[in-house]
């Protein structure tokens, strides 16, 4: 048996792991350890960490049994539980009961007990009205009881904020209400949030920011929020996913909501969240995309197939897809509402025009939202040269003719990235300029289905970024200043990339990628060599080799954890145990985590 100490380090362990799979599968160990042996004192805390990783990681119904626990364990032990537990049970009470709402399985009978229970249980701890009446409040307008919902909401803005309020939050619920009865003025005059911030705000009262404005018709207005929640967010959940993409699309900016969606839709795409979480994502999806189906229905979206197997690749496909996914979950809340207001919802969303055109401060129209990197989750890099001690961009040589370049630069601003590498190949410019013209060319060859073509000059970048090396220096090790190796090492990787995705099967290309790996690893580059691996892990999963994709996850992890980069240890970690936990190995994905603690 552990001892307490050691199970609360425990806890603090899970508790620092990113939400996920492997958050959620060490926070059930954790606690069903705690439940067999002991110590006993510990099962408040265990349960508290596995409803937060339920909640906030993977949700399920099952957060309202692990809650049913930790609450006859209040009423059976309550000296096991001290004023920070006890603060934490009631704060998670919110959480729960705000759950209500996400799953159409929970009937309205059994809401109704636990929204009593709440507010029994609030009132003996002597913890006020105020988070009662606002899940009331909430539960009604779910159901689309406007009356009755309009009435718990002024119970609740009665009493103020007290101290199971989280200031932020209860700012940015007031300002989103404002915004969804169309009263953009108040919510505007309101403002985001700016003192006693939160894991939600201000980043979500910044959307609901840049929502207003664009309804206002101020585009210039709306991309300052946009751009002031991407920059103040946490993580993205599929709804605060979901209302970003339809601003970016009815503001005009199609190309970059589906950008959005490459970068960070992964789980949002496969529907992983709730029922509620799913239904509000494909609601923004069919939001932003209803205006543009008939003009731009063609438009690729970089997207793969959904995993049943329906096609995503273009704008309509995608509409499409969301639409049909849409349907049955509405059809769900509506039976447990017992009205059709999300079927009207639905069929709104389906008629939605599109809005002001959406402007990018500094950036220009139609420039990436928040100057982000992409991340390395397919064929291609970082637009910037990194060592593990310098940043510096790519391929650019003091002194250098500006011609090639300018020349180039019309090229890509015209679509032409093949004409650009060709302009800066002939001016025989610096090779780093060379691949990262590559590595553009790479971004829009993915969602065009391009990418075999760019084997060759794939080919031609290695060869060049070979002969620049300075003789010197053959040694290819990395030293400080140098970015001639790095720059050969990226072209190395971008070539090893294309071989790998355009490979039917990854045949020959695995040991290529190896290779890279190998080399970045011998050369001082840690980082890059673990990125790449975890790369390789991702190609085999989806292509499903689960056994050399967990290999490569795993050898991931510990190749960040020697680089002290533990973030990104945690997130290799999360990505071998989704993968254990999908094939049926559940079992070895515990023990992992267990190891991990």
């Amino acid at each position: 048996m552990w001892s307490l100490d050691e199970t609360k380090r425990k806890i603090d362990r899970v508790r620092s792991l990113p939400y996920g799979s492997a958050r959620t599968a060490a926070a059930e160990h954790v606690a069903r350890t705690v439940e067999k042996e002991g110590p006993a004192p510990a099962l408040p805390l265990a349960y508290l960490a596995q409803v937060e990783a339920y909640v906030f990681g993977q949700p399920t119904p099952a957060s309202f049994a692990v809650f049913s626990k930790l609450l006859r364990l209040w009423d059976t032990h309550p000296e096991y539980f001290d004023e920070g537990t006890t603060g934490i049970l009631f704060w998670q009470f919110k959480w729960i009961v705000g759950d209500l709402t996400a799953y159409p399985q929970i009937s309205q009978a059994q809401a109704r007990e636990l929204l009593y229970e709440m507010r029994k249980r609030y009132r003996l701890a002597g913890l006020g009205e105020s988070a009662p009446d606002r899940a009331e409040y909430m539960w009604a307008a779910h159901l689309g009881r406007d009356d009755e919902a309009e009435e718990w909401r002024a119970a609740w803005l009665a009493h103020g904020e007290d101290e199971m309020d989280c200031s932020s939050c209860r700012h940015g619920g007031i300002l989103r209400d404002y915004v969804a009865d169309q009263e953009y003025e108040r919510a505007i005059e309101m403002g985001a949030p700016t003192e006693d911030l939160c894991n939600r705000e201000p980043a979500a009262s910044h959307r609901q920011l840049a929502r207003a404005y664009l309804y206002l018709g101020d585009g210039e207005a709306a991309g300052r929020h946009l751009l002031r929640a991407q920059a103040t967010r946490k993580d993205y959940d599929p709804d605060d996913l979901g209302l970003e993409f339809e601003i970016l699309a009815r503001g005009g900016l199609l190309a970059e909501a589906f950008q959005l969606l490459v970068d960070y839709g992964k789980r949002a795409l496969t529907l992983s969240g709730d029922p509620g979480d799913n239904r509000n994502f494909l609601h923004y999806l069919v939001a932003g995309l209803a205006w543009a189906v008939p003009r731009h229905g063609d438009m690729p979206t970089g997207l793969r197939p959904a995993e049943n197997g329906r096609p995503r690749a273009t704008l309509r496909e995608l509409y499409d897809w969301a639409l049909a996914e849409a349907r049955p979950l509405a059809q769900a809340f509506d039976r447990r509402a017992e009205n059709t207001r999300f079927t009207e919802n639905l069929r709104e969303a389906a008629e939605a025009p599109a809005l002001a055109q959406l402007l990018l401060p500094t950036l220009g129209r139609g420039a990436a939202p928040g100057g982000r990197p992409h991340p390395a989750q397919s064929v291609l890099t970082r637009g910037e040269i990194e060592t593990d001690g310098q940043t510096g961009p790519a391929g650019f040589t003091p002194g250098e003719s500006a011609g090639p370049r300018d020349r180039a630069e019309a090229l890509l601003a015209a679509g032409d990235h093949a004409g650009a590498f060709e302009t800066l190949h002939a001016a025989g410019v610096a090779p780093g300029l060379l691949v990262e013209t590559l590595r553009l060319w790479c971004l829009v060859a993915e969602k065009t289905g391009g990418l075999a073509d760019l084997l060759g000059p794939a080919a031609t970048a290695v060869e060049r970024a070979e002969r620049a090396l300075a003789p010197e220096r053959q040694s290819q090790k990395a030293e400080p200043g140098r970015t001639d190796l790095l720059v050969f090492l990226l072209a190395r990787e971008l070539q090893a990339r294309l071989m790998a995705v355009t490979s039917p099967a990854g045949q020959g290309a695995a040991d290529t990628v190896s290779g890279v790996v190998e080399a970045y690893s011998e050369s001082g580059f840690a980082r890059r060599a673990a990125t790449l691996r975890l790369f390789e892990g991702e190609l085999a999963s989806e292509r499903g080799q689960a056994t050399p994709a967990i290999e490569a996850f795993l050898a991931a992890r510990q190749m960040f954890a020697d680089a002290g980069l533990q973030d990104s240890a945690a997130s290799a970690l999360e990505a071998a145990v989704e993968l254990l936990q999908a094939t049926g190995q559940a079992a070895r994905a515990e023990a992992l985590v267990a190891e991990s603690l």
